[in-house]
């Protein structure tokens, strides 16, 4: 195989795990757009991280998928369609891309900071995790990922022919930006600070919730409700502390060596892909866990789809749009996807 047939393969196999996560995270959008779930600052968290992890898949497909697959006429041939088309997508929209990344990795972050204030620090719970609070933070994250991310604007431009170069990650002409933007500020805020307060709430949550566990028998019914989106949210992070592992270590291994791997041997680049299809992965199934660890989100998925059959259920008007008068709108209802 060789490594056109590669990549070409690996577009086809995340062309299925892109589409199941857009409908699995539109699916979580719906569900986490309902009163009921926007009552909590986690609703509301989980709610910006759909539309995210939204925006993130749509973002790699031209970049990871589409330039791969066999559409083109005069694929990889210069002044060709196909040739501008990835040009430009990874002068334009790969920036766009790590930003949603970046948004994504400190939504997760916010998520566990804030079931660690919930757990270990219920009095003050109420005065800290409001959805005012929880706001203000996810606008601090869309503009530090913006402005921290903006630099990769400047990473490739479009040479003759509509080829994709290297601008300021040349390491011959540009090392400095190379080691400290790319490898040391990249690996700062983009893994260890991340993964090491993630680490650390998680392991405070988990003594927490074994503690909890020897005193379940006296615990209300909503102290278990709580515990139960604490287990799942405990779940959700650290399946994506692992799914970004490897390219932490990928990272690492090219300031070791102060260059790209991936261009040294086809093996690091397999590897490389392997890294983007964990991310991949794991933005494509978190709906999956959310139906499986959480009973409020089977409930109202599950009043979703049968809502949509029966308009005249008052039951029906927490979840379906309402137009000025209160009642639910048909028309609107009318227009809004089936979730199968």
């Amino acid at each position: 195989m060789n490594r056109y047939e590669f990549y070409e393969l690996k577009s086809w196999m995340y062309l299925p795990v892109i589409f199941i996560g857009l409908l699995g995270n539109f699916a979580s959008f719906l569900v986490y757009r309902t009163a009921p779930m926007r009552k909590s600052t986690v609703g509301t968290l989980l709610l910006i991280l759909s539309l995210i992890d939204i925006l993130l898949l749509i973002l790699i497909t031209p970049i990871f998928v589409l330039v791969f697959l066999p559409l083109w006429q005069d694929q990889w041939q210069k002044y060709s369609f196909h040739m501008s088309f990835f040009a430009y997508s990874t002068r334009y929209v790969y920036p766009l891309c790590m930003m949603t990344k970046s948004c994504s990795l400190y939504l997760m972050v916010l998520i566990t900071i804030e079931r660690w204030i919930a757990v270990c620090r219920p009095l003050q719970a109420k005065v800290l995790c409001t959805n005012r609070n929880t706001m203000k933070a996810g606008i601090f994250i869309i503009i530090f990922s913006i402005v921290f991310n903006f630099p990769r604007f400047f990473d490739y431009k479009i040479g003759d022919g509509y080829l994709s170069e290297m601008w300021m990650l040349d390491t011959e002409k540009h090392w400095w930006y190379f080691m400290f933007y790319f490898i040391i500020l990249s690996v700062i805020f983009d893994y260890f600070l991340p993964f090491l307060i993630m680490t650390i709430a998680n392991y405070h949550v988990i003594r927490a919730l074994q503690e909890s566990d020897e005193v379940i028998t006296g615990l209300a019914v909503q102290k278990r409700k709580d515990q139960k989106t604490t287990v799942m949210l405990l779940v959700v992070t650290i399946f994506f502390a692992f799914c970004h592992l490897f390219s932490m270590f990928l990272k690492v291994a090219e300031s070791i060596f102060g260059g790209f791997l991936t261009q040294t041997s086809f093996y690091w680049e397999v590897f490389a892909e392997f890294t983007i299809f964990l991310i991949i992965f794991h933005t494509s199934s978190t709906f999956f866990i959310y139906y499986g660890f959480s009973e409020k989100f089977r409930t109202i998925f599950h009043d979703i789809i049968r809502c949509r059959q029966r308009l005249d259920d008052v039951k029906c008007s927490t979840y379906l749009p309402v137009n000025s008068s209160g009642a639910v709108s048909e028309s609107k209802t009318r227009k809004a996807p089936a979730i199968v």
